[in-house]
């Protein structure tokens, strides 16, 4: 259990706080039993690929906004219709990000429960890094 709840240490501001925690666990409890293995993998492998999903996202934004203010169209902000744009544009950001946010926290709940029932659990989504 504490392989995918430590994922919520980046709440309390660490940052990759969601990798470290279940890094933690897996490196100190991995020898000691095999079902805690899997649990700290799965959660760790998850971790990461929101955090690689996350950094790619960020590089994107960035990208889109240089494009946005190289292209001069940064100027015509009185133009409503760029300025409506925009504001779609970053309201869809905030509601990607939120369900994101929202999607792994279900997802760290299931897997919680999962290890408290002694099932195995497997994050969807996931790329296995460690196998």
């Amino acid at each position: 259990m504490a392989a995918h709840l430590s994922a919520l240490i980046a709440v309390a501001g660490l940052p990759f706080g969601h990798v470290i925690g279940p890094l933690v666990v897996y490196l100190i409890k991995a020898h000691e039993s095999e079902f805690v293995a899997e649990h700290a993998r799965a959660s760790l492998n998850y971790q990461i690929t929101v955090s690689i999903v996350g950094i790619v996202g960020i590089i994107a934004l960035v990208g889109v906004m240089l494009g946005y203010i190289a292209s001069g169209s940064a100027q015509q902000m009185s133009d409503t219709g760029t300025g409506i744009s925009l504001a779609i544009f970053w309201v869809a950001i905030a509601m990607a990000v939120l369900l994101l946010f929202l999607f792994s926290l279900i997802f760290i709940i299931a897997g919680t429960v999962a290890a408290s029932q002694g099932r195995p659990y497997t994050y969807p989504f996931a790329i296995r890094f460690l196998r």
